[in-house]
């Protein structure tokens, strides 16, 4: 059972449960790497993985990828055009994959520690805003409902474990780049990107 830590709101003041403990560290101090210790390329490298996970679960869950891209403090977006299967599990899936994708590196380069994993999960308020905007049916809880929103972590982090040798293939490139689009990050990856749907479009943060 995942126990859901309370110590952190959003700016408006809105609660926001994390898996990771922010320790000592303050709110603002928690989404800013330099704070926690990282360095300016281990920062970067964070918003790349973050974008990289949305763009590569969703490319291969089915999504046409049209850009995506980092730039400072953390920010980035990946961008993609849906359709038809919008709402659907890969979608959910890929929404929470950037903020999994991050646990998973911070893991396997020997930086994580819990503040710099809340840094990751407070990073992806937007993304969580976008779940809930969709309106899941049950609507996923911080434990106190019958699903809980580790349920989607756990979907992201089966999606990732299909996809992460292509993730960290790509991420030199989008550090050094800055920007791609879909069509150049599936050539270096070897994913096909989906044909282009023309109805809507729905940004990840």
């Amino acid at each position: 059972m995942t126990v859901w830590h309370h110590e952190a709101a959003l700016d408006d003041g809105t609660p926001y449960p994390t898996r990771n403990p922010l320790g000592d560290a303050q709110l603002h101090e928690a989404v800013n790497p330099q704070a926690l210790g990282l360095s300016e390329a281990d920062s970067r490298a964070i918003a790349a993985v973050h974008e990289l996970g949305h763009a590569v679960v969703w490319m291969a869950g089915g999504f046409h990828v049209v850009t995506l891209g980092v730039g400072v403090e953390f920010s980035g977006h990946a961008q993609i055009a849906a359709a038809s299967r919008w709402a659907t599990t890969p979608l959910f899936a890929g929404l929470v994959a950037g903020e999994r994708a991050v646990d998973r590196w911070l893991r396997e380069t020997g930086l994580w520690t819990p503040s710099l994993a809340a840094m990751g999960e407070l990073t992806a308020a937007h993304d969580r805003a976008a779940v809930f905007e969709m309106e899941p049916h049950p609507r996923p809880s911080f434990g106190d409902g019958p699903v809980d929103y580790s349920v989607l972590h756990d979907l992201a982090d089966e999606a990732l474990d299909d996809v992460w040798d292509q993730v960290m293939t790509a991420l030199p490139t989008l550090v050094h780049v800055g920007q791609m689009t879909g069509d150049q990050l599936a050539s270096r990856i070897a994913i096909p990107n989906p044909c282009k749907p023309n109805e809507r479009a729905e940004a990840a943060r």
